[in-house]
């Protein structure tokens, strides 16, 4: 299970801190947030990273360098601000890949990846969503699905109801980006809603820890709730790990 990593944003919402800082590379509790978010596919079985790159690539590069913690980490360079479905597609092109797992890198979901692509493979899915209820998804749109769990529209931001946001963690087979050109696109404006009646696109419903660090009261809030808790494990005579 490859997954590919969005690590070329600006972060122009962080003002100061990311004038000379990749955002992924914001320290987080005492580390970079992008490590929490490699940490998380690891865990979840990924077995290549590849870290879809722009604004002053090199110093991620020069962090995590060829592997991540027995994973190999491999780079794909934008020529020009591709948007993120460029951004995917160009990932996707230069490294072979058919399907892979695609997270920000700047939000966390901790959610085991190979779930996802256990249900995209199920569903036949061109492109599986993860999905996560909030009580207000003004800030982030709704996304709704019927009963079979296929998406069938988005609503937009600013409206203060609960409902389903997209979490930014997905499942894609590169057959989605069968017509697409080399032009910079977005992926969620011409290929989540434009390609809704043409695609099989899915939606997975999850309960998980989820924080979007791109604005400042979220980065803040990171601070404090990162690291996650994870269970202790169990020692021989101790009985089982709580």
């Amino acid at each position: 299970m490859k997954a590919i990593v969005l690590c070329g944003g600006l972060g122009t919402r962080l003002g100061e801190l990311t004038r000379e800082t990749p955002k992924p590379l914001i320290p987080v509790a005492g580390r970079p947030f992008l490590s929490y978010v490699l940490d998380r596919l690891v865990e979840g079985g990924a077995s290549e990273l590849v870290l879809a790159v722009s604004f002053q690539w090199e110093k991620i590069r020069a962090l995590y360098g060829s592997q991540w913690r027995g994973v190999p980490v491999a780079y794909s360079v934008e020529p020009q601000p591709l948007g993120t479905g460029g951004a995917i597609r160009h990932a996707m092109r230069s490294h072979e890949i058919e399907e892979a797992i695609v997270v920000n890198g700047d939000t966390l979901l901790d959610l085991d990846a190979g779930a996802l692509a256990a249900f995209a493979r199920d569903k036949a899915a061109d492109v599986a969503m993860a999905l996560k209820y909030m009580a207000d998804t003004s800030r982030f749109g709704r996304v709704e699905i019927d009963q079979a769990a296929r998406v069938l529209g988005f609503r937009e931001k600013g409206v203060g109801q609960a409902g389903l946001i997209n979490s930014g963690v997905y499942h894609v087979h590169a057959r989605v980006f069968a017509d697409s050109t080399d032009a910079a696109f977005s992926f969620e404006l011409d290929v989540l809603a434009g390609k809704l009646d043409t695609a099989a696109i899915y939606g997975m419903q999850t309960d998980a820890y989820f924080i979007d660090m791109g604005v400042p009261e979220d980065l803040a809030r990171a601070q404090y709730e990162l690291p996650l808790p994870r269970p202790r494990p169990a020692v021989a005579g101790e009985g089982p790990a709580r």
